[in-house]
């Protein structure tokens, strides 16, 4: 029974320390400054133009609200048709800027350190050119409150399977959402580590603050949660951004294998991580690894109940994050489905760890 009462209490505290179950965002002044969006692009010439067209009323309700707005684009050692793509996006939009780079690293970090330091902007928004706005108003969203009300703003991107769903979309979907769970919680905590770089937006004056990536440059991935945890050692201002509004939309790799390979990629940031995140990120395994133990050490009424109650809480805070980022509550069973997904964590972090890394595109 001890198991089981320690395990539901790590549940408990997660539940309501770290699981986003804030109601809303605070309201923020909208931003009227410079706004630089960034995007690397790699290979993404068929996908370049209707990402341009995605882009485009964002780009025109964030001037109709008093933003200065420009794109740039870096093309990192495309082998393809990306450059020319891009050259003439910056013909036919005056909005759009292009910096052609000699790709030398795996990772894209030094393809967004170049287009920061060729933008413009005193606020800068990270985006992919596999994602799209959710709505026009996005850029003003992401923006509003910058330099008074925050120095980082972390906006979310989730999966949108335009066909029926299938049992790796269903997953990718639950992942993704639960991964927004955990990135907002810890900024609603005060305690930010995890960001994602399809939508991430900060301060320029935080940016020089932190000196870039120097601090992790040499690790294949983490351009955005290492990145914020160096923000945050910084004193910077964190914020996340879940309305719907706020969010865009992200295409996500197509087969079991592609995704493995981008979840391993991501898990090469993991070991840099701060000792106390780490522990951190093993209280809720730790706990449900008791309750299962409590159940089997002593199958009684009371150990099941506690799994159960354990179980209810946090479906009932999934729900409730789900509805904060607009998304419908019933929609939370899904989280049943997690122990095939951790399985999934499980083999791509050993692929990880015993291969090696792969770059970002």
């Amino acid at each position: 029974m001890w198991l089981s009462l320690l395990g539901a209490s790590i549940q408990g505290l997660w539940a309501w320390r770290w699981d986003g179950v804030k109601t809303l965002d605070d309201a923020e002044l909208p931003f009227q400054g410079r706004v630089s969006v960034v995007v690397c692009c790699h290979n993404e010439a068929a996908r370049l133009p209707e990402f341009a067209r995605g882009l485009r009323p964002a780009l025109d309700a964030a001037e109709q609200a008093g933003c200065a707005v420009d794109v740039m684009a870096v093309n990192h050692g495309s082998s393809d048709h990306t450059g020319r793509v891009l050259d003439a996006l910056t013909e036919e939009d005056e909005r759009w800027h292009v910096v052609h780079l000699v790709r030398t690293m795996e990772s894209k970090k030094e393809a967004l350190a170049a287009g920061i330091a060729a933008s413009l902007g005193d606020v800068l928004v990270l985006l992919d050119a596999d994602c799209a706005p959710m709505d026009a108003f996005w850029l003003v969203n992401m923006t509003q409150g910058a330099g008074t009300a925050w120095d980082v703003g972390v906006g979310i991107s989730l999966p949108q399977p335009s066909g029926p769903m299938s049992f790796l979309t269903r997953m990718q979907r639950l992942e993704a959402r639960r991964l927004a769970q955990r990135a907002v919680g810890a900024v609603d905590a005060e305690q930010p580590y995890l960001a994602f770089g399809r939508n991430l937006a900060f301060t320029r004056d935080m940016w020089t603050r932190v000196g870039g990536f120097d601090a992790h440059l040499h690790v294949p991935s983490g351009d955005d949660d290492l990145w914020l945890q160096e923000a945050a050692k910084c004193g910077a201002r964190v914020v996340s951004k879940t309305s719907r509004s706020a969010q865009t939309a992200s295409d996500w790799p197509a087969t079991w294998r592609l995704w493995r390979r981008q979840k391993t990629r991501h898990f090469s940031a993991s070991p840099s991580y701060p000792w106390r995140v780490k522990v951190r990120l093993l209280l809720p395994g730790l706990g449900w690894g008791l309750l299962v133990a409590g159940v089997v050490h002593n199958p009684s009424g009371t150990s099941v109940g506690l799994a159960g109650c354990a179980l209810l809480a946090r479906t009932l805070t999934f729900g409730k994050f789900l509805h904060r980022a607009g998304l419908p509550r019933r929609e939370a069973w899904e989280l049943l489905m997690e122990p095939v997904v951790s399985v999934f964590r499980v083999w791509a972090w050993c692929k990880g760890s015993t291969s090696e890394s792969t770059s970002w595109k």
